[in-house]
């Protein structure tokens, strides 16, 4: 009977050694997809970011075309530097257009805009126009220094 237990044990222990052997195997694959997982969001955000950082170069192209308007532009580089998360000496270059958004963030944009009698549209053009003048020179050179390499 002894030698019964004996293979009984024998038994039990090749059984939970190929179990631990199978628990290992899963345990390495696991840890290998979430490195693999982690490895493809950081592509997808440093590809969001690179996409994003090409939008405010188009951007500053037009600006500096005459495409745009300054207030659109500043609106939108403005928005599109606040989803970079830079650090404070890189959010030095993007003032200017934060600050002549913030300047024009009253004035009524898309259906908003369309409701407008043609009076108040005028207004607030020729409103829009006095802010834009006062904070022409800062966009554009923040504009022609954000185009240049860094």
């Amino acid at each position: 009977m002894s030698v019964y237990i004996q293979v009984f044990m024998l038994a039990v222990i090749f059984t939970l050694s190929a179990y631990a052997i199978l628990l290992c195997k899963k345990l390495w694959k696991l840890k290998r997809d979430a490195t693999t997982d982690k490895n493809k969001e950081q592509q997808r955000v440093e590809n969001k970011k690179i996409e994003t950082q090409e939008s405010i170069h188009i951007l500053i192209s037009c600006l500096l075309q005459d495409q745009v308007s300054l207030t659109e532009a500043a609106i939108r580089i403005s928005g599109l530097a606040k989803s970079l998360k830079l650090s404070d000496i890189e959010q030095q270059f993007y003032i200017a257009f934060d600050n002549l958004a913030m300047a024009t963030s009253h004035i009524p944009i898309l259906e908003a805009w369309g409701k407008l009698s043609t009076k108040e549209q005028k207004r607030f053009n020729d409103e829009r126009g006095t802010i834009e003048g006062e904070h022409k020179d800062k966009v554009l050179d923040a504009a022609k220094r954000l185009r240049q390499p860094q």
